[in-house]
């Protein structure tokens, strides 16, 4: 895994200068990465990387923080309802719209597989609040979170939480190298096609 994740971050390291570059050219007080603690295999904190896509003085706010700050907690019962997702959401940058769109965001996780906290392919990694609530945290626990997933190419932001969850625990308990290689494919279709990005 260590040795696929290097490969794809080399790969992917000339589109990553790339979207640092504009990033810094659009916004250049504002940092290229985005850090947060996420849960992984056996209830581990990690800093997971991303690229920024949401305006700096959200960062370390949840969404229902964020959406009082900017005088529109109405959005955060919208935001939760509609699955965690927002169309034109108004903490999202320009940019940052687009790189969510083509998943371009995710890129900087490579870095993470390199470093051992995930694998390229296992459940999301979530934040402590989102994963300590569900009933069967210690199943999904119990494998390495990944870049992508089953969630994710089974839908992504087109399906509920709760079902990407379930996706999860069915990933766990079926998990083989065949489908390991099956999402990793549907995964290179999903991002050309942009299914279930938003």
């Amino acid at each position: 895994d260590l040795l696929l994740g290097g490969v794809s971050l080399i790969i992917a390291s000339p589109i990553m200068l790339i979207v640092a570059i504009i990033m810094k050219l659009t916004a250049p007080r504002d940092s290229i990465f985005f850090r947060q603690v996420r849960l992984t295999r056996f209830n581990k904190e990690f800093h997971i990387f991303k690229f920024r896509s949401q305006k700096a003085e959200f960062d370390s706010l949840t969404p229902e923080q964020a959406f009082a700050k900017m005088g529109k907690p109405e959005l955060a019962k919208q935001y939760r309802a509609n699955g965690d997702q927002l169309d034109n959401d108004p903490r999202v940058t320009k940019l940052g719209a687009f790189l969510r769109a083509t998943s371009l965001d995710e890129l900087p996780q490579l870095f993470n597989v390199v470093k051992g906290d995930i694998s390229l392919v296992g459940p999301r990694a979530l934040i402590p609040q989102e994963i300590n609530r569900h009933k069967k945290k210690d199943i999904i626990l119990a494998v390495k979170s990944g870049v992508t997933g089953l969630a994710q190419v089974s839908g992504r932001r087109d399906i509920s939480f709760e079902e990407r969850r379930r996706l999860d625990v069915y990933y766990v308990q079926n998990w083989s190298i065949l489908l390991d290689i099956q999402i990793l494919f549907k995964t290179v279709a999903s991002v050309i096609f942009r299914r279930g990005a938003k």
